[in-house]
């Protein structure tokens, strides 16, 4: 519940930050120039960075799951139960 809460104040404060900042910025990449709202580019990049944290979880959890069912296949000890020799 704790996390719940502690996302939606941060989901707030990147709402009220966005609001705040319309005007627009010229983005350069490669070749590529365009020219959009600030609003455009925090929100494309608090997107873009729970989308890696989200691929980062679920790898951690593959990971995990994955050594939690590697089970090698048991080593059977063979006793030398003859005495008589």
């Amino acid at each position: 519940m704790f996390l719940l809460i502690l996302t939606l104040i941060f989901a707030l404060l990147v709402a009220i930050f966005t609001i705040q900042n319309v005007l627009p910025v010229a983005i350069n990449f490669l070749w590529f120039r365009a020219e959009v709202s600030l609003v455009l580019v925090i929100l494309g990049s608090v997107f873009a960075g729970a989308i890696i944290v989200y691929l980062i979880v679920l790898w951690r959890e593959y990971r995990r799951k994955r050594k939690d069912n590697y089970n090698p296949s048991p080593v059977i000890e063979v006793k030398d139960d003859d005495k008589s020799k």
